[in-house]
């Protein structure tokens, strides 16, 4: 069988499972039917924060919560994976149910940031991230200055870079390390203890008391020399089928919310910082729109759960396909 044939049959088998079940029944098959990598057209080559990537496409944080899966998510088609979200600690996360479905190619969740704990985890990417052959980032989160530097500084030489995640709706006291005063203190110690290239996770700016407080910390973070934006996380919402009663919103209904962020935020940044678009995007034509309203590179999640394990490769044949109706050459070339 064919790898597309066989991805399309495993998706709708997938498909009948829980949303969490299926996420961890499709990991482990992919360490026993892993396809083979297919070198992307040069067209889609573009330097990036991360370097050149072929193509610029990540897998966003979320989806290997352990990071002993990335070199099985890289052969998906990705030029990068983010592995994480990982805390200081080890943490178990909410009780079951903690995932759903929604209308509209959308997923709800309220997984509590599962993890290993940065030791283990770091512990597995040393296993791990050099056979990937794309490189791995490490999505670090806490809740105060000092949790976010550990984590950092346990992974010293072990991935290519490291995105702070200080944007998911399961860290608690997360308003407060927005503050200006609480964010300085982060920024001026990653910057005393940088070895590598970092990037921000901000949450949509959709709640009026925290837009001001995280366009401020993006502009503290530029205008610190650091790297790179990425935008957007899940939006907080209510689910009464969540035992929380709520969770973070992603899929094709976030997009709206990651456009509205992503023009912010290169206004404030004017080039001076690199931008991740993360947020509804399922298509080639999603992640173009994403480059040119000032993208360096595009992250997906949730179209994996809904066009499949090769939802990658079918954005990147997508993109092709449009540059060519635009009569360009190279990704590069529509970038603003």
């Amino acid at each position: 069988m064919s790898t597309l044939l066989l991805a399309q049959a495993t998706h709708r088998l997938l498909k009948l499972l829980p949303p969490e079940e299926a996420h961890s029944v499709g990991l482990r098959l992919l360490r026993y039917a892993r396809p083979s990598r297919l070198g992307p057209p040069d067209s889609l080559a573009l330097k990036t924060w991360l370097g050149e990537l072929q193509p610029p496409i990540g897998l966003a944080a979320g989806f290997d919560k352990t990071g002993a899966c990335v070199a099985e998510l890289a052969s998906l088609g990705f030029g990068y994976i983010v592995a994480g979200s990982v805390t200081l600690r080890p943490r178990s996360g909410n009780r079951k149910p903690r995932i759903v479905r929604r209308r509209g190619e959308a997923l709800v969740n309220a997984m509590g940031l599962p993890n290993p704990g940065v030791e283990a985890f770091s512990t597995n990417l040393v296993g791990t991230a050099p056979s990937a052959g794309v490189p791995v980032v490490a999505s670090i989160a806490g809740s105060n200055p000092e949790e976010i530097l550990r984590c950092y500084e346990r992974l010293r030489g072990v991935v290519s870079a490291v995105e702070v995640n200080l944007s998911s709706p399961s860290l608690e006291d997360a308003q407060r390390i927005w503050s200006e005063p609480e964010f300085k203190i982060l920024v001026d110690w990653l910057d005393s203890s940088k070895w590598c290239p970092l990037a921000l996770k901000i949450p949509p700016l959709a709640r009026e008391d925290l837009r001001k407080l995280v366009l401020r910390a993006v502009e503290v973070w530029a205008d610190n020399g650091m790297d790179c934006i990425t935008a957007v996380n899940t939006l907080p919402v209510k689910e009464e089928r969540l035992s929380t009663g709520f969770g973070g919103l992603s899929g094709r209904p976030l997009n709206p919310y990651m456009v509205e962020t992503l023009k912010e935020v290169r206004r404030i940044v004017d080039g001076g910082c690199a931008i991740n678009a993360v947020g509804g995007i399922f298509t080639g034509d999603d992640a173009i729109r994403a480059f040119r309203l000032g993208a360096s590179t595009v992250q997906i999640y949730t179209a994996l759960a809904y066009r499949g394990p090769l939802a990658a490769r079918k954005i990147v044949t997508e993109m092709s396909r449009a540059l060519a109706r635009m009569g360009a050459h190279r990704l590069e070339e529509i970038l603003p």
